[in-house]
């Protein structure tokens, strides 16, 4: 028996999926982002729930989780949105006409070009983020460059910094309009078909100008959301795009239960000590699956609908919990780490806030060998 168990809810997914899709209207593509194992939820079951669902493309990091689609699905059309370390000698991976390679480089797209079929290019523009992308400023001179040697540009895009952490959107502002200027002097150069994106979860909720061609959704195709402050900017703003469902659920069982007496230490470093006597079940998952270690002394997981404190430091592969108050639990009976049980949850913002970071840390960081086991 494994030591979790993940479960992913199928309507969970395609709830949110037509959330948006209210949301963006009928000329507006949706592409799912599926990088970094889904965020968590497993690279290949969510590809397969999303496509399903209506997705109309998949958002990747890297050409390693794009080849490992592409094996499973031969048709779906995969953005590429990572720069792809040692692109020359790994070009010919990338001679599929259905993926979508974001480059940063005219460089990279001279080696794009030769291949055959050629995928198509998108240009990246940094409007701000100071991360991937061409400067704004160099947008003239290679947009002409690009015309002169006739290459195939397919389309341009951008992303935002900082949308997800304030209420007021200057900044995020500043960086569409950058962007249009952007768009503009490429289409002076002839470049008047590009497919135009800069929008994910939060930016597609919040702008409408942003949506353009198609929004990149991450963190909100899981049903959760980009941040507090995205919820209050709706709020701000009189939108209401309607509730999100978590899609994912992290279960264990119990596998050890000792009864110890008042004073008792428990864990590494002894930094619990009983103050009655206590009933105490230990858990097959710590940090290597997954499982904050800042947690310790801190969370809580599930037990037959009920509470149970963590107790002690987080190990490596275990965990221990507080059963007291839960006469009837046994050795195999479930335990809730992220999901429902009875009237209780715990969320992935729990977890996030009682560690100090964010959901999508919570859900990422799960082992990936964990089976994903899809539910309707």
């Amino acid at each position: 028996m494994l030591s979790s168990r993940i479960y992913l809810s199928r309507s969970a997914f395609s709830h949110n999926i037509a959330l948006f899709r209210k949301l963006i209207g009928p000329k507006t593509k949706f592409t799912a982002i599926i990088k970094s194992n889904a965020y968590g939820h497993g690279l290949l079951a969510t590809a397969s729930i999303a496509l399903d669902a209506g997705a109309d493309y998949l958002g990747v990091n890297s050409l390693e989780e794009a080849l490992s689609i592409r094996r499973v699905f031969t048709k779906a059309t995969i953005l590429i949105m990572g720069s792809i370390p040692d692109l020359k000698e790994r070009k010919e991976s990338l001679a599929d006409e259905n993926f979508w390679v974001m480059v940063s480089r005219i460089e990279e797209m001279e080696i794009l070009a030769k291949l055959s079929p050629t995928p198509k290019i998108h240009l990246k523009v940094d409007t701000g983020m100071s991360r991937l992308g061409i400067p704004v400023s160099d947008a003239d001179a290679l947009a002409k460059e690009i015309f002169e040697k006739k290459l195939p540009l397919s389309g341009i895009a951008t992303h935002f910094a900082s949308t997800e952490d304030f209420t007021e959107h200057s900044y995020s502002m500043l960086q569409l309009g950058k962007f249009q200027d952007a768009i503009d002097t490429f289409a002076k150069h002839g470049f008047i078909d590009l497919i135009c994106h800069c929008a994910s979860s939060a930016s597609a909720m919040l702008f409408s100008e942003a949506r353009m061609d198609l929004v990149r959704v991450g963190i909100s195709l899981y049903g959760l959301w980009p941040s507090l402050e995205t919820k209050l900017s709706l709020s701000l703003m009189k939108k209401d795009v309607g509730m999100l469902k978590p899609a994912l659920s992290w279960k264990t069982q119990i596998q050890h239960i000792q009864n110890l007496n008042q004073g008792t230490f428990i864990g590494y470093g002894s930094t619990y000590k009983t103050t009655h006597d206590t009933k105490l079940a230990v858990v097959p998952v710590g940090y290597y699956e997954g499982l904050d270690r800042k947690l310790s002394n801190n969370g809580y997981m599930l037990v037959r609908g009920e509470r149970a404190k963590i107790l002690g430091r987080i190990c490596m592969n275990m965990t221990m919990l507080d059963i007291t108050h839960i006469p009837d639990a046994k050795l195999g009976d479930d335990v809730v780490i992220l999901g429902k049980s009875g009237n209780e949850t715990i969320s992935a913002d729990d977890h996030a806030a009682w560690t100090g970071t964010i959901n999508y840390e919570v859900v990422t960081r799960i082992l990936g060998s964990f089976p994903r086991i899809i539910e309707d």
